[in-house]
């Protein structure tokens, strides 16, 4: 899942290691045409400035700098130093000097002047009051301009015909976040999270990667999160890690799929967007 802001309930549960930064890196790509066009649908276009809360390594705000070309401004925000740092070392190698990335607290951020958008994917989930904090958020965003994020419905996926262990997969991962109090139906919440920051209702969508076959990325995807979960899988009493056996879950995730022929639905994204 994409890093979080503000002060919030744990850490952010897969850590920051470097493994779990190449994860989110690949994650960013799956997702990537997904929020590109929650992007073109909430009017982000050529010479805007974005403020990316929540950046991670970079992909959202890579992500809207393609939209809002030479002549916009992005700003990436991440309150962990690791992923900023390779946000950072990634836009140098590119030669991208329109995209800038600091580490700092989303609920206190201030910004020398407004901006036209501000937009984040899988940053509203880990927060305790993320009401709160797209309140302070409005104040950094132009009169007339827009607030765009896109969250989770972990309850969303789905498999047909019913593949048992992506089921368990999936719940695994949906109780271990449910016991550290992060937002499991975060995207669900998005209209009152929006409505109670003084935002009007919000324009909202859902997307998801639907895949099947023996070369779907939702198996390496799966193992990955839940590799990097593990140790808060077995902390939280959820699984224990002979249980999960996640050496060879990708590998056993694909042997059913394939086998039984099955469509997989993973988590959908809900999109959501609202003029300030």
């Amino acid at each position: 899942m994409d890093r979080t802001g503000s002060a919030h309930r744990d850490q952010y549960a897969p850590g920051h290691a470097p493994s779990e930064i190449e994860r989110l890196i690949e994650q960013g790509r799956w997702f990537g045409d997904l929020t590109e066009r929650l992007f073109r649908d909430a009017g982000m276009v050529p010479g805007m400035s974005v403020l990316d809360v929540g950046c991670g390594a970079g992909d959202v705000s890579f992500l809207a700098l393609s939209l809002v070309g030479s002549g916009g401004k992005v700003i990436g925000v991440d309150r962990a130093p690791e992923p900023v740092a390779v946000a950072a070392s990634r836009a140098a190698a590119a030669g991208l000097a329109n995209v800038e990335f600091i580490a700092g607290d989303i609920a206190e951020l201030t910004l020398p002047q407004p901006v036209d958008f501000v937009v984040g994917r899988l940053v509203l989930m880990y927060l305790p009051d993320p009401t709160s904090v797209v309140r302070h958020l409005r104040t950094l965003v132009k009169d007339g301009g827009v607030l765009a994020f896109h969250e989770f419905d972990i309850l969303g996926a789905t498999s047909e015909p019913p593949c048992p262990l992506f089921e368990t997969t999936v719940e695994r991962i949906r109780q271990t976040f449910a016991k550290a109090g992060f937002g499991v139906r975060t995207g669900l919440l998005l209209g009152r999270i929006f409505e109670g920051a003084g935002l009007a209702a919000p324009t909202m969508t859902l997307s998801s990667r639907v895949e099947r076959g023996f070369d779907a990325k939702i198996y390496r995807q799966l193992a990955g999160i839940t590799r990097a979960m593990l140790p808060m899988i077995t902390r939280t009493e959820v699984a224990t890690a002979e249980s999960v056996d996640v050496d060879t879950l990708e590998t056993r995730l694909r042997e059913e799929a394939v086998g039984l022929d099955a469509t997989l639905v993973a988590p959908p994204l809900i999109g959501a967007w609202a003029r300030n």
